[in-house]
């Protein structure tokens, strides 16, 4: 792929891959795989904007089609014209300080609902600091939500368990944080249910321990406020998104030229 064309994007925004219901060759997913392990070993380290490529990609390497070949290539087509990013950190540096002007750090929380492979929907966090992601995740979740609500307060959920960490991590380093952790989801829905989960017949069913965050608020840890589409950072972290909104969140995530 040394002499291959740079592209602007990790997966083309246009097409949608699937699960491949061929037979299985033996042994054909090895080299797709031990690709797909490289390039989640990247996402994890230090790319942010490649790791919802990263994590739909290693969802068929059981049984990846030729499709996926040529989106794994794609992929590394965008890595390389973009080889020499990295996360810039900057002193002073601030984007959102919503109602918390003096926090250290804040996140951005989203949801992609009801994947069309198996109605999982995927949840993407990004934490950032001095202008820069410190942690981020995009994966699918492990239940089935029945509602945009509902998987968007699961995803908050799991954004808190990482805002905690850091929270317990700058308090053990000396920089406490004075106010509660930002967090903003593009939910009203999810966050109302963040401040009052309340039992009725639309989130009763829900698992035990989402509601962990309610607990957050509720004590002081943990701010949830709205923020929508174009601010909303985590959006490339759920969902192939176009070139422009792409480049501009990658630009929030701290990724330039180093």
């Amino acid at each position: 792929m040394e002499e291959a064309n740079p592209v602007s994007t990790p997966l083309d925004p246009n097409y949608k891959l699937g699960p491949n219901k061929d037979i299985r060759e033996p042994n054909c997913s090895n080299d797709y795989a031990s690709l797909i392990g490289s390039l989640q070993y990247l996402a994890v380290a230090t790319r942010p904007d490649i790791a919802y490529a990263v994590n739909c990609l290693a969802a068929y390497t059981a049984n990846p089609s030729i499709e996926y070949y040529g989106a794994a290539k794609r992929l590394l087509r965008y890595i390389k014209g973009t080889k020499t990013y990295g996360i810039t950190y900057r002193a002073n540096a601030t984007r959102h300080t919503g109602p918390n002007d003096s926090n250290i750090i804040h996140g951005f929380s989203d949801v992609a609902f009801a994947n069309a492979d198996d109605y999982k929907s995927i949840s993407g966090y990004t934490f950032l600091a001095n202008g820069g992601a410190i942690t981020w995740g995009s994966k699918k979740q492990t239940t089935i939500a029945l509602s945009t609500t509902e998987a968007e307060y699961v995803a908050l959920a799991e954004a808190a368990r990482d805002g905690m960490w850091l929270h317990y991590l700058y308090d053990e380093l000396g920089y406490t944080q004075p106010d509660p952790i930002l967090i903003l989801g593009d939910n009203n829905g999810s966050i109302a249910m963040t401040k009052n989960p309340e039992f009725h017949k639309r989130t009763k069913h829900i698992d035990i321990r989402w509601h962990w965050i309610h607990e957050l608020v509720h004590n002081g840890y943990i701010t949830v406020i709205d923020c929508r589409d174009p601010e909303q950072t985590a959006d490339i972290l759920t969902k192939q998104v176009t070139h422009a909104k792409f480049a501009r969140h990658v630009n929030e995530l701290g990724l330039s030229t180093v």
